[in-house]
């Protein structure tokens, strides 16, 4: 089974315009809501693309209640904490006519080491040997914000497939535990290994030099220039398909969305690639932060190129 975890999930209020400007009254040409948090967005897009999984993660108040009924109303299982104190974020993000997102992030409610051990608490409990826990998103509302690697830790004796998606001290600390799949960005890498990276040389080197962790997926994105995925011994150059950007937010979660999907359906190393480019590039077309056309990302993935690195 496949379980996600979100410790600070969130509404994204978006609002589109033309374009935005500062120190004047900006009027929107329209606005919606969408579901916020990189874990629920994992959940999200597995369940569109017909993979059951568990939701996992904590919501307080009103906010935090219209979370869970949206991801239910979407047909995930969810297994939240409920808590009726205190509210959710509610994050706001400005999308202009250009593609250009601007995100305005609520901090989110504190998390103390009372409320992360009720939730790890939950997690040995239900998971089983071989289950996957999908660990993505903002920790900065924990009381540590490296709670990952003290979750981990705990969940060492359960035998479950860890794919991470962290950043700065948080990915370092969790390196240690050997996780299946990590997902930095360029910059992301480069403040892991301590050293600027220009090239893509520069970025297959970073990766080499990880070798000593273990981990069998290592997926460096490169936003719209596609990524650089080293899996086992071999590096991937992946490029992808040429779109109309109507919204980045989220793409970054459908990509590692589709990863697990391949992975889950045995696809081969270059079958799961191409679809999870294909699914990211039908994301940025869509206007909502979650959420993508199926047959646009069928017709996108034959412009996904994939090739061989070493």
């Amino acid at each position: 089974m496949i379980n996600t975890l979100t410790l600070n999930p969130a509404i994204d209020k978006l609002l589109f315009l033309p374009e935005f400007k500062k120190n004047i009254t900006n009027r929107l040409h329209s606005d919606d809501a969408s579901m916020g948090g990189k874990g629920t967005h994992v959940s999200m897009n597995l369940y569109n693309m017909g993979i059951k999984n568990k939701a996992y993660g904590v919501a307080y108040g009103d906010t935090g209640a219209r979370i869970i009924q949206m991801l239910e109303q979407y047909g995930i299982e969810v297994h939240f904490l409920q808590k009726s104190e205190k509210n959710s974020r509610t994050n706001y993000i400005i999308i202009e006519e250009n593609g250009d997102c601007s995100t305005l992030a609520s901090p989110g409610v504190l998390l103390d080491k009372n409320i992360i051990d009720e939730i790890t608490a939950c997690l040995i409990e239900e998971l089983e040997p071989g289950d996957s826990l999908i660990l993505s998103g903002d920790t900065s509302n924990c009381y540590d914000p490296c709670v990952y690697n003290y979750m981990l830790q705990k969940l060492k004796k359960k035998r479950i497939r860890i794919f991470l998606d962290a950043s700065g001290p948080t990915l370092e600390k969790c390196l240690d535990a050997s996780p299946f799949l990590i997902k930095p960005n360029q910059d992301e890498l480069s403040q892991l290994c301590r050293r600027d990276l220009q090239t893509e040389e520069d970025i297959v080197s970073a990766i080499e030099s990880l070798s000593s962790y273990h981990i069998p997926i290592i997926a460096v994105s490169l936003g719209g220039d596609g990524s650089i995925v080293k899996y086992n011994d071999t590096i991937y150059r992946v490029i992808p398909p040429e779109v109309s950007v109507c919204n980045t937010i989220g793409c970054g979660d459908c990509f590692l969305s589709g990863m697990i999907y391949g992975i889950e359906k045995k696809y081969s190393i270059e079958e799961t690639l191409t679809f999870a480019t294909a699914v990211s590039a039908a994301t940025a077309e869509s206007r909502f932060s979650v959420g993508f056309d199926m047959k646009r990302s069928e017709e996108l993935a034959a412009q996904v190129k994939v090739t061989k690195m070493n």
